[in-house]
């Protein structure tokens, strides 16, 4: 009989691990062959995994293209982060406090809608609004006549990248705004809420003092959500840009994208995963490590 029991407890075990345990085996298998391409001399259409060394990082270093890749990963990653959630923060907040019965509803679904949808659509309509030309955004600036709004948006190297990250922060927005709503909803914060509001609390002191220090386990997902969809963005710059003006939009992902796929180096391109790979693992490891830390304090 015990070893009846000690066989089924190994059963149930085996049901319940056995999933996870071939998950980890593919990803980090994956993770380790792309590693092992990456000092390879693969370059080309067949298979070429005589050992290289570090010759394809070096050249990647050498690139001034890689630089600008990685700094504008670095814009995205704070630029798409800090303003969404302070954004979504305040709507969050204004659609709690709101006075007119129902508002919530109709405008819960009109910031939803961006996230249902593809960033394939998403880019392809932010597109035909940023055409400096003919764009949904010039014409209505010229037809009020507000000429010196106009913009070249996406044509302009300086700006570019900057008017992709507004796609994103309009994409994700509804996103982070039900997430933050949820937390506010609980029982306890919503009875500190009202214990400072018969104390005459400001709305906005309510806000900083009461609400933000009680949600930072909304904020902490949230913020660790954001980080890694800032760090795998590709579908925006396909779309809208394709990398450029030159390569002025550029992200790693994209790069790795046009190194595998187009310039037949495939070397060049798993080098560049592994890359985004430690980008992640410096960015977003530690923040979880923080927030696990924080969230059972």
């Amino acid at each position: 009989m015990e070893k009846r029991a000690v066989r089924f407890r190994l059963g149930e075990t085996l049901v319940f691990l056995g999933p996870l345990l071939i998950f980890l085996i593919v990803l980090y298998g994956m993770l380790l062959w792309t590693i092992y391409v990456s000092f390879s001399d693969w370059s080309g259409t067949a298979p070429n995994f005589r050992f290289a060394g570090l010759k394809w990082y070096q050249l990647m270093v050498g690139l001034d293209r890689f630089w600008v890749d990685v700094r504008n990963n670095l814009r995205w990653l704070l630029l798409g982060v800090i303003p969404t959630v302070v954004i979504a923060l305040f709507i969050a907040y204004l659609l709690e406090i709101s006075p007119i019965r129902g508002i919530e509803g109709y405008v819960r679904t009109l910031i939803l809608y961006p996230v249902a949808m593809s960033f394939i659509v998403t880019g392809t309509i932010w597109s035909w609004m940023y055409q400096p030309d003919k764009g949904v955004l010039n014409t209505i600036f010229r037809a009020l006549r507000l000429d010196f709004l106009t913009s070249n948006f996406v044509n302009d190297p300086k700006t570019a990248t900057l008017w992709l990250i507004v796609i994103f922060i309009w994409q994700y927005l509804g996103f982070a705004v039900i997430i933050l709503q949820s937390s506010f909803r609980t029982t306890e914060l919503q009875e500190m809420i009202e214990a400072a509001t018969v104390d005459g609390a400001s709305k906005l002191r309510i806000l900083f003092d009461v609400i933000v220090p009680n949600i930072r386990s909304g904020l902490l997902i949230l913020v660790s959500l954001l980080l890694i969809s800032t760090l795998k963005v590709f579908d925006i710059v396909y779309i809208v840009t394709f990398g450029g003006p030159g390569y002025s939009t550029d992200v790693l992902a994209f790069f790795m994208f046009i190194a595998t796929f187009q310039q037949h180096l495939v070397a060049l391109g798993a080098g560049l995963g592994v890359i985004i790979f430690l980008i992640a693992f410096i960015v977003v490891i530690p923040y979880t490590l923080y927030a696990f830390q924080r969230w059972f304090e």
